[in-house]
């Protein structure tokens, strides 16, 4: 005991010094709280001060306004799948041709259209032009051919039309 309280003494100095050092040290982290805390009790007040404020009726109302927003997101979504369903048997490719019928006849009158969908199904157009009238003919298309013999300028607008990215 006796060399306990002999230690003491000597090292009292730096001992007290340590202790004084941790007290000051406290002492501003103490500050420096208070000063946060009055900070975040002044917007609390100003936020808190609004008369006619109510948060359960406010997080009532943004949690009724939410689930409004998740029945149309879903809505939107059913009518997307709709279209996306509806677009694939829709023209999306096109080929057309123009060419002369008859060589000694003009311009370049008649036509071959070809209109596909996404599969590959629709019909080629043809649209003949002569002296004697004009004429249009019509061939159904399955998976980028036809049943029907078909004729070059056909065949290249089908081609042409297969070819093209979807619209």
């Amino acid at each position: 005991m006796e060399q306990m309280t002999l230690l003491l003494n000597q090292y009292l100095l730096y001992i007290v010094g340590g202790l004084t050092f941790l007290v000051v040290l406290l002492l501003i982290l103490v500050i420096r709280n208070a000063s946060k805390i009055k900070k975040m009790q002044s917007r609390y007040n100003k936020f808190m001060s609004k008369e006619d404020l109510d948060l359960e009726e406010l997080l009532i109302q943004y949690a009724e306004r939410l689930d409004n927003l998740l029945k149309q997101e879903e809505e939107v979504k059913s009518t997307l799948e709709q279209v996306e369903r509806k677009m694939k048997t829709c023209v999306q490719k096109v080929g057309i041709i123009r060419y002369k019928a008859i060589s000694n006849i003009g311009a370049d009158l008649s036509f071959a259209i070809a209109l596909l969908d996404e599969q590959n199904d629709g019909i080629v157009l043809n649209g003949i032009y002569g002296r004697d009238g004009s004429y249009t003919y019509a061939k159904p298309i399955k998976s980028g051919k036809s049943a029907y013999n078909l004729s070059e300028e056909e065949e290249e607008a089908i081609t042409k039309a297969l070819n093209r990215e979807s619209m």
